[in-house]
Formats: structure tokens, C-alpha cells, sequence
């Protein structure tokens, strides 16, 4: 009975660990190009017909992000429809929002993606801005409206005409109700493996009332006066870092064993490719160390069906040297499996 009673544990402890990893949301515009965002399950709340969202041609790319050139986009201007995308409500942990936006003309300001609850089309949170500053770009966040906490800009200095790719983290915290957090972070270059230390934007607060949960993001045409117009493609939802900044392709459906190859190139600089095969569905990490045994990239943390997947590591932001790479596996039925491999990154 006792150990009966253990194994039951274990399965709720990878149950929760497997819902508290996974992805929410994927949206790659992946529908023909002229296509009103409503006939593929955005939802219209404002703006009528005027101006409708819809699927734009080509799509965006941003190298080594998951999303990257698949299906098209859209886009984004001002006096227009305004739409949402429903996904599974959320209200612990963190939650990250990724997307790539490609900004052709910018004014005085305004937001133009959002998070709202289950129920509202009000109540717009984690709200993402961009304006002109000195002719370039400057990317801010706010918690709510300007009258419950401060919008805050970033640094100038990106180009339009340009694709970005920008994480939005929400943090929901439990010591009152109006003390969760977001960040921003914007990538212009290599996609950091771990989540940076210090975001571009953020942690920003506010005195507005926390959401009692996210589960709709919405797209916004502001005014002509203040919005960006824009692209905006490859649009994540999901509960870590590494679910939906990292490129975690499949490459067959059918595996018989689990295993983990060399990772090839190798050595390499600055990035190589990690395979691995999972027998059945479970929850897979998949990390690289230094050789004192400390983290340095997360590249997997997802649940995942059965088959063999192949990941891109980019160690741009490390030294030369030996390293590590480890899986996990967890089975459904509680069964771990582990192995680690070395790299050596030479540059």
C-alpha cells in the first residue's frame, strides 16, 4: 500500500509539473494571405469591420526562434477592428508571451498587444508599447492604464523595417492582489538559452488591481495620432523560458527507445544540434552545465509526445571550453531516464 501510495504522488508531481510547462498557445498566422483573423478564432471586440485584421504575406523570420517562417502574419495599424485569441486560463507561476514584430512607421506611442482575463475585453494588462524616440524605437510595458502605474520605455535605438523578437514575462504573486509583475525583454540578436538576469524593461508594478487570471491576448489598433504600424508573427504562450524561446524541432513521430546522441557539430562554435528520442509521452528537460556543474541554457522543459526531436544550442554568450549536456525523462507512469553527454565549444 505504502508504495502504491508514493507512486501516486509521483504521478501528481509530474502531472503538475507537466501543466505548470506547458504550451498555451501557438499562432503562426498560418492561413491564406488576405483571411480575416475571425475566420481562424480571434475574436472581434472593437472596431467592428473597419480596418479588419487580417492574415498578411510573407510571414516573419528571426533565427533560432521555434516560429520562425512558418505560415504568414499580420498586421497592425490604427482606427481598426480590435481582436482577441482565447487560451487556456492561468493564474500561477509565470506565464511568457513571445512574438515577432516588425515595425514600419512609429508616432507618439501607444500599445498594441495586451493580456485580458477569461471574461473581459476591458481590462488590458501587460500592455506592450512602442514609439518614436530620437527616430528609432523605443519598446515600453505598463501593468494596466496610466492612471494605475507608470508606462515604462525602454532604451532607443531599434531600426525599423526590422524583425524583433520580444518576451513579455507575467509573474502572478500571491502577497496582495495588486502586486503581480511583468518584464520585457527584446532580442535582437542570439536567443539567451536561460532567461537574462536583467530584463530590457521591468519588473513594472502598479496600483491597479491584479487580473484574477490571463487567458486572452489581445491585438490593438490604437489611434492614428500615437500607433505603431506594424507586423506581428510567431505568437507563444507558455509557462517557461525555454518552452517558447527554444527551437525544439521533431523530426519523426516513432521512437522505439529512449536516447540521447552526440551532439554534432562538435566541436562547434557557435551552435550545434542535440537529438534525442523519447518511447512515449512525458516531460523532458534538457540542460547544459559548465564543468563546476553549474546551469548555462535550459533547452527543453516541455512535455512532449513520442518520437525523436532535435534542438539548436547557440552558446554565443559563453567561453570556450568543455561542457555538459543532460536530459530527464519522465514517463506518465512515473519512470525517469537520464544520460549526459560533453561538448566543447571552440572559438
Amino acid at each position: 500500500m505504502k508504495t502504491k501510495l508514493l507512486s501516486l504522488l509521483f504521478s501528481l508531481m509530474l502531472i503538475s509539473a507537466i501543466g505548470n510547462s506547458q504550451t498555451l498557445l501557438v499562432e503562426n498566422f498560418d492561413y491564406t494571405a488576405g483571411d480575416s483573423l475571425t475566420a481562424h478564432g480571434w475574436v472581434s471586440f472593437s472596431g467592428g469591420i473597419t480596418n479588419r485584421l487580417v492574415v498578411t504575406s510573407p510571414g516573419l523570420t528571426f533565427n533560432g526562434y521555434s516560429l520562425s517562417g512558418i505560415g504568414n502574419a499580420t498586421r497592425i495599424s490604427n482606427n481598426g477592428q480590435d481582436a482577441y485569441k482565447q487560451f487556456t486560463a492561468d493564474s500561477v507561476g509565470n506565464l511568457y508571451i513571445s512574438m515577432m514584430v516588425k515595425i514600419d512607421s512609429i508616432k507618439t506611442g501607444d500599445y498594441f498587444v495586451a493580456m485580458l482575463p477569461s471574461t473581459s475585453t476591458t481590462n488590458y494588462t501587460s500592455r506592450l508599447y512602442a514609439k518614436d524616440d530620437g527616430g528609432t524605437i523605443s519598446f515600453g510595458l505598463s501593468k494596466g492604464a496610466s492612471s494605475g502605474g507608470p508606462i515604462v520605455y525602454g532604451a532607443n535605438g531599434f531600426a525599423l523595417g526590422t524583425t524583433y523578437l520580444l518576451v513579455v514575462k507575467y509573474v502572478f504573486n500571491t502577497t496582495s492582489t495588486s502586486d503581480d509583475e511583468m518584464s520585457l525583454f527584446v532580442i535582437s540578436g542570439a536567443i539567451p538559452g536561460t532567461e537574462p538576469t536583467t530584463p530590457y524593461v521591468g519588473p513594472v508594478t502598479g496600483t491597479v488591481a491584479d487580473a484574477s487570471n490571463l487567458a486572452r491576448i489581445a491585438l490593438r489598433q490604437g489611434s492614428s495620432a500615437s500607433s505603431p504600424t506594424m507586423n506581428i508573427d510567431g505568437i507563444k504562450i507558455g509557462k517557461t523560458w525555454a518552452g517558447i524561446t527554444t527551437s525544439v524541432k521533431i523530426e519523426s513521430g516513432i521512437a522505439d527507445n529512449f536516447s540521447l546522441s552526440q551532439n554534432y557539430p562538435n566541436p562547434f562554435n557557435p551552435t550545434t544540434n542535440i537529438k534525442f528520442s523519447i518511447p512515449s509521452q512525458g516531460f523532458v528537460t534538457l540542460k547544459v552545465y559548465n564543468t563546476l556543474g553549474k546551469e548555462v541554457s535550459s533547452l527543453v522543459g516541455n512535455t512532449l509526445s513520442t518520437g525523436t526531436y532535435e534542438v539548436n544550442f547557440n552558446a554565443s554568450n559563453l567561453s570556450s571550453g568543455i561542457y555538459y549536456y543532460k536530459i530527464n525523462f519522465t514517463n506518465i507512469e512515473g519512470k525517469n531516464f537520464s544520460d549526459t553527454k560533453k561538448l566543447m565549444l571552440v572559438k
